[in-house]
């Protein structure tokens, strides 16, 4: 933002400057916590700290300066969340994948699932246990799990959506728009018993 319409806001140049270090430290202070920065708690944090009166255009503001939060500091970086609002993170802390896997927590439990066990299957490419959504960063519970994946066998949009039992009775999921079921077969079987027999 213009010095010009800080100015007009009511704010000095330092005190912009300031704002922007306090926004980068709290950014990074939920990166290292493992969690995303959502608007709001900016929004509140700004206030907590006495850097109000930005006069009519608030939230236009308050965007403006988030902006610069993320040119000035190279390690701050947003994605877009499930209502279309922005998400911050620092990479010191977080990585993008990781910061991605958040975002998809906040939305349909069903698309989390897919989008992960796509990307996994697209990228590295390997099938996923069932049992990593129970664990952090998702923390479904077995029930939720099991709803989940019952109620993505019986819709089109996750067709893709495949399981396969290695030899051991661990589930994992692939995508069949990436990986063909022997080959996930044979990669499920060899994380799940084969890296174990051949340290």
């Amino acid at each position: 933002m213009a010095v010009k319409e800080w100015e007009e806001a009511g704010w000095t140049d330092s005190e912009r400057e300031e704002a922007c270090r306090a926004l980068a430290a709290l950014i990074r202070e939920q990166s290292q916590a493992g969690r995303l920065c959502h608007p709001e708690e900016l929004r509140a944090y700004l206030a907590e700290k006495g850097f109000t009166g930005l006069g009519a255009g608030e939230e236009e503001e308050r965007a403006k300066l988030l902006e610069e939060v993320r040119q000035r500091q190279e390690d701050i970086r947003s994605l877009p969340g499930p209502d279309g609002e922005l998400r911050y993170y620092s990479l010191q802390y977080m990585s993008e994948s990781y910061a991605r896997l958040l975002v998809r927590r906040e939305g349909d439990p069903l698309l989390l699932i897919a989008e992960t066990v796509r990307e996994s299957s697209a990228l590295y490419p390997r099938p996923v246990p069932a049992s990593f959504f129970t664990g952090p960063p998702f923390e479904l519970t077995e029930e939720e799990l099991h709803a989940c994946l019952e109620s993505m066998a019986s819709r089109e949009e996750y067709g893709d959506i495949a399981r396969t039992t290695s030899s051991a009775g661990t589930v994992f999921l692939y995508s069949t728009r990436h990986l063909d079921h022997g080959y996930a077969s044979f990669l499920a079987e060899w994380l799940d018993v084969g890296q174990a027999a051949n340290p």
